[in-house]
């Protein structure tokens, strides 16, 4: 064996024990830094990746806008809208492209409808039932692909069914509690009347021509006597009521499209159009090919990464910010590894005199530090692997014991929408994290290592400073 490698494993197993403490102090610091850092990273990135698969459940990949005013005058931005197939037929010709599907969002005021009983108690001066603000989203029905991604969302985070064939909606779980506030509304039993553009239109001019009359009886009669085609407000039964993740407690409706296109009164326009795609990571690299072809009406496409790129941002900064203070940990871990050096060189300081003085090499005391600096690091990195690794595989029984035993909530479910701690191990990140802390704590064993094989033998025997 040699020289260094002989006297490192000497001096890691002192007499009369099997270790030395200082030793387990060192492979423990460096094996809670891997640890950590492996835990938390994971997690984190088990965080966006989770996140990201929730949104693309609750939202296509794509969405391609008509020209906004900047772009385009009134007119044109109208007959953008409205000549829409044109381009739904050039999207449809894209390699990546699965499905393409007209969507119309619609402000309206939905209350919910009363009974015949509940109507009686209104007409003697009775509270009126709960309405809400709230955005309604118009979808095609008969667009399988649209329609099976709400299908299937509304099967893991709702009730009821997603079925906005006829005179149908489907409220999220915010609207649903605002219009539920006296329990009086059932699924596929209860309606909502639903009051939207062109009602609120028609009674706004209503409202202020009255106001400009109030002064004048005889225009106040004509106005009650004027003839009005004020459009009747839509009754909807509510079908199912859906929990999203992405929307939380905003007040959201989904409704049929032409139900939506009859409640803006804007004839067959639409709001914008909703493009799936076979992989909608490479949504960035569709939407330029797009764009180089040239999109027909001059419509704008948006990448749902570009639609959430704040929230997306926020997550990789933290990230980032993570990645420096626990870089930090493994700078600890490599001071302890020097600390480990530095008081073994002054414990053996006799016996590295002696050596040096039989005519030991600079090299091989150096050595000699740099080999048990190795086999520390080693051992501790491989300790902090086993043991990061078990932390993530038990993540969430942890979680749960911790609850049960002290009351902590770690990862609320309430915060974060997810029920599970998420947790996806890199294989990047992992030889990254421990191939630093392994380099780290080895330079770390250098300095003292190179101080002790300059020491002039005379002076270390006599153990003088």
């Amino acid at each position: 064996m040699k020289f260094s490698w002989f006297i490192a494993l000497r001096y890691l197993k002192p007499k009369g024990t099997f270790v030395s403490v200082i030793t387990l102090i060192s492979v423990a610091g460096v094996a809670l830094g891997v640890g950590v850092l492996l835990v938390v990273i994971a997690v984190m990135s088990g965080f966006e990746k989770k996140i990201k698969e929730e949104l693309l459940k609750a939202e296509p990949a794509m969405v391609v806008q008509p020209p906004r005013d900047d772009f385009a005058t009134p007119a044109e931005a109208a007959e953008a809208a409205t000549d829409w197939r044109t381009v739904s037929t050039f999207l449809k010709q894209q390699p990546e492209v699965r499905a393409v599907s007209p969507v119309v969002t619609v402000t309206s005021v939905l209350e919910r409808k009363p009974t015949l009983e509940e109507e009686k108690a209104q007409a003697e001066g009775a509270p009126t039932l709960p309405e809400a603000q709230c955005m309604l989203i118009g979808v095609d029905p008969q667009d399988s692909v649209q329609m099976e991604r709400l299908q299937k969302l509304m099967s893991d985070k709702g009730q009821g069914s997603f079925d906005l064939t006829g005179d149908s909606i489907v409220l999220t779980q915010g609207l649903y509690n605002q219009l539920n506030q006296d329990d009086g509304l059932h699924l596929t039993e209860s309606a909502v009347n639903v009051y939207g553009p062109s009602f609120l239109r028609e009674f706004r001019k209503y409202a202020q021509e009255e106001q400009r009359a109030k002064d004048d009886k005889t225009k106040q009669a004509d106005v009650a006597n004027k003839d009005r085609d004020l459009p009747l407000p839509e009754e909807l039964v509510v079908q199912g009521v859906l929990f999203d993740d992405k929307m939380g407690d905003q007040p959201t409706g989904y409704i049929s499209l032409k139900t939506a296109q009859k409640l803006t009164g804007n004839g067959k326009s639409i709001d914008a159009l909703t493009v799936e795609l076979a992989d909608a990571f490479r949504a960035g690299e569709v939407k330029q090919a797009m764009l180089a072809k040239g999109i027909p009406n001059n419509w704008m496409p948006q990448t749902w990464m570009e639609r959430n790129g704040r929230f997306f941002d926020a997550i990789a900064n933290e990230r980032g910010m993570m990645y420096l203070v626990l870089a930090f940990i493994s700078i600890v871990a490599a001071f302890c590894i020097m600390n480990t050096m530095i008081t073994m060189a002054v414990q053996k300081r006799r016996e590295i005199g002696m050596m040096r003085a039989l005519g030991a090499r600079t090299s091989q005391i150096v050595g000699l530090f740099v080999v048990k600096g190795i086999i520390v690091a080693g051992v501790g990195v491989g300790c902090g692997y086993i043991l990061g690794s078990a932390v993530l595989h038990y993540r969430n029984n942890i979680r749960d014991w911790i609850s049960d035993t002290f009351n902590w909530q770690i990862f609320d479910a309430k915060i974060y929408g997810l029920r599970e701690i998420p947790a996806d191990p890199r294989l990047i990140d992992n030889l990254m994290i421990c191939g630093i802390a392994f380099v780290l704590c080895t330079l770390a064993a250098v300095p003292p290592a190179w101080l002790v094989g300059r020491l002039d033998p005379a002076r270390a025997l006599r153990s003088d400073r």
